[in-house]
């Protein structure tokens, strides 16, 4: 039993009224995390919340190497057959060498990547198989906050070393015309954007696809990196709502190569930092999603109430974020949440600074 993320999980429920998360959505919850190691609560944790449509909540995990939670990942994948479930043994293996490759700083990963992040969706029913947790990575040298003159991250400097850590951790072949599109779309990204994240659908068995995330776009930032990426009539869509909807702060989500979905993603959410947890600008945000049909408006007057600063986890609220594809923005947002234990919280941040220094890449 992995006690430890499932009780983290089992209180978070208990936080979210029956709008945001009914009895199936609860179960299917429940059912993903019962496949995942316990230490991985040992570190940030995040829930996709549904604002429209089925109730759905799925999570997000971050794991570090050095940290317990990546040792045990990398131990649940070698004993897939043991029940954990979520990969197949062949794959699991494979995936469990590439992390304790990373772990001892060896292959393409450790010079690119500060940790990753775990996203399992819970299935539509709780009683069937759930999908394959995707991964994807953070990387050495990111700007958190634009300062001018901080040279770009791993990301945007080492391209087909990007292509190639990622494909490894998601169980697929490199493809070349990957990184050509990722070159493409470094090079529209203006100078205070920023990728912020990459990986692979692991779920998914077709194509060589990239996902990967930019932050810090304004309308004409999005119309440039969108256009670079073939995606005209998703530019044109989500640029017109970045300078309509009330949210200072846009990025974006899409997937490049082959195989890529038409999918792309945009994140809303006030200036603030989530782990700030403050409601300010939420209300406003929250109005409008509910007005442009996105957002239920019993889901939308409980998002707020979810903010705590006081006792342990911390919670606070992330981003919204709504989709288009080539027939117009899909109809539902997404709320996302992040628990943090400030009292218990293994990062190892000291050490992963030092080492960004000794490769030249901060």
């Amino acid at each position: 039993m992995n006690r430890s993320l499932q009780g983290e999980l089992s209180a978070a429920l208990d936080r979210l009224p029956g709008c945001l998360a009914d009895s199936r959505a609860r179960r299917s919850l429940m059912a993903v995390a019962s496949l995942l190691p316990g230490a991985l609560a040992a570190g940030p944790l995040g829930l996709e919340i549904r604002l429209a449509g089925p109730c759905a909540v799925d999570f997000f995990a971050a794991a570090a190497p050095g940290t317990a939670g990546f040792d045990a990942l990398i131990a649940s994948l070698r004993n897939a057959e043991n029940g954990c479930g979520w990969a197949e043994p062949a794959r699991a293996r494979e995936l469990a060498a590439s992390l304790d490759r990373w772990q001892r700083r060896e292959g393409p990963l450790p010079g690119i990547a500060r940790y990753l992040l775990i996203e399992a969706d819970a299935p539509v029913d709780p009683d069937s198989a759930p999908a394959v947790p995707s991964i994807f990575l953070a990387p050495r040298g990111a700007r958190d906050s634009f300062r001018p003159g901080q040279p770009p991250n791993a990301f945007h400097r080492f391209v087909e070393a990007t292509v190639m850590a990622a494909a490894e951790l998601g169980g697929i072949w490199p493809h070349p015309d990957t990184a050509r599109d990722l070159a493409r779309v470094v090079e529209a990204i203006p100078k205070d954007g920023d990728i912020f994240a990459v990986g692979s659908m692991s779920g998914r068995r077709a194509g060589s696809s990239l996902r990967i995330a930019i932050r810090r776009l304004d309308a004409a930032g999005i119309q440039a990196v969108l256009r670079a990426a073939g995606r005209r009539k998703q530019a044109d869509l989500l640029a017109e709502w970045a300078l309509s909807i009330r949210a200072p702060r846009q990025d974006l989500h899409f997937e490049i190569g082959p195989g890529a979905e038409q999918r792309v993603g945009l994140e809303l959410s006030p200036r603030h930092d989530w782990k700030q947890a403050l409601a300010e600008g939420w209300p406003d945000l929250l109005e409008d999603l509910v007005a442009r049909g996105v957002a239920e408006p019993d889901r939308a007057a409980c998002v707020t109430g979810l903010i705590r600063t006081d006792g342990e986890p911390l919670w606070g609220l992330a981003h919204v974020k709504v989709a288009a594809d080539r027939s117009g923005m899909l109809p539902v947002a997404k709320l996302y949440a992040g628990l943090l234990h400030r009292d218990r919280m293994e990062w190892p941040e000291d050490q992963d600074r030092e080492a960004e220094r000794s490769r030249g890449m901060a």
